[in-house]
């Protein structure tokens, strides 16, 4: 009987790369004129995120691992008004004249681009500096408690909540599942 061992690093970017093929699977399909507008149903518009806020949101977040990680992201730095468009807390909005939100190629491609960088940087880390707890007052040391368990919640969990609302999006539009 073989043992397959591998470290936290490898796990966490394994799940990382499938979720990321996920993020990519959903968007098949998808139209650019209507990737951020809202769905509607007996002519009311249905209140949910629709692909344009979901993946510039989700874009946000590599940015904040590795500064938090200390590393440098200055090659992921933010596009102009994704924090205020996509930070957590703001409300996405139905956009029917694209004037609010960038279009679907600038969004998707800095999700792509910010994806790999974190995903790169995590396959360098070993076990000890991804469960060194923490230390000062940041919002993250009692909420993650370890690098680990950030980019865990961060880039996996966080990241299917809100690739759940895109796969219900995607069913309001007719496009079926993705998987």
């Amino acid at each position: 009987m073989t043992t397959a061992t591998s470290s936290l690093a490898e796990t966490i970017t394994r799940t990382l790369e499938r979720t990321a093929g996920l993020a990519g699977a959903l968007l098949e399909g998808v139209k650019a004129e209507d990737f951020a507008r809202m769905p509607k149903a007996d002519g009311k518009t249905i209140n949910t995120n629709h692909p344009a806020f979901v993946y510039g949101h989700l874009s946000l977040y590599p940015k904040t691992i590795l500064d938090l990680l200390g590393k440098d992201s200055s090659a992921i730095d933010h596009p102009a008004k994704f924090s205020d468009l996509f930070m957590h807390g703001v409300d996405c909005q139905d956009d029917p004249d694209s004037t609010i939100y960038p279009d679907m190629e600038t969004i998707v491609s800095y999700f792509k681009k910010a994806h790999e960088a974190v995903i790169e940087a995590i396959k360098g880390l070993d076990d000890d500096t991804l469960n060194a707890p923490f230390s000062g007052d940041g919002w993250y040391v009692e909420f993650a408690k370890t690098p680990a368990s950030l980019c865990i919640f961060m880039l996996h969990d966080h990241y299917m909540f809100h690739l759940g609302q895109m796969s219900a999006w995607r069913r309001c539009f007719g496009l079926g599942h993705a998987m």
